[in-house]
């Protein structure tokens, strides 16, 4: 079977096609622009962004979507983590998460449409932001927060975990696989 994944970013792209290639599903890139709501939940912005997709013609197609919370904030980032990092960086998250309670969380919505009919499937990654975050960091654009997110079980910031580990902390792959088992059953 082959899914079109509505994305601009190769990260995402890669991780999609290392973790549905082994389940017999090959992973095109659609890297169409998207509009993406700044209210809701991840699961509402990933249908939002596929609506979107299905109007321009296409089936057997994914989006998705994905944010980190703060546990000492309520639903924050959330949808806002691109744009919150993109404006007060490392600097500001230090800052905001100063005296705080230090755990957090990933969470992503993939949402998919195939043979006329769609679903959403959410993932979490629990763990925790480091204590120490350096200011002058440089971000991965793409997951800015890999380098100051320690996963539970482990250790390490993201960021320092080899590639082939990741996968096993991965809100995505488990979202991925929920979505994978429901393509199998569709008629």
């Amino acid at each position: 079977m082959k899914i079109l994944f509505a994305t601009q970013n190769e990260a995402k792209l890669k991780e999609a096609m290392d973790v549905l290639a082994p389940m017999g599903i090959e992973v095109e890139s659609l890297p169409i622009v998207l509009h993406e709501p700044d209210e809701g939940t991840m699961a509402e912005v990933a249908e939002f962004k596929l609506k979107q997709v299905l109007e321009q013609g296409y089936d057997t197609v994914m989006v998705d979507d994905a944010g980190i919370f703060f546990a000492a904030f309520d639903s924050f980032p959330g949808v806002l983590t691109k744009r919150v990092f993109d404006r007060i960086g490392y600097k500001g998250i230090r800052k905001l998460l100063e005296g705080e309670v230090r755990d957090a969380w990933f969470e992503g919505a993939v949402a998919v449409a195939c043979k006329g009919q769609t679903a959403i499937f959410t993932a979490k990654t629990h763990g925790r932001i480091c204590d120490q975050i350096d200011d002058e960091m440089i971000p991965n654009r793409a997951i800015p927060f890999d380098r100051i997110f320690i996963p539970d079980g482990d250790t390490r910031v993201l960021h320092d975990v080899p590639l082939e580990e990741r996968l096993r902390y991965s809100y995505r792959r488990k979202a991925m696989e929920k979505m994978a088992e429901w393509l199998k059953k569709l008629p």
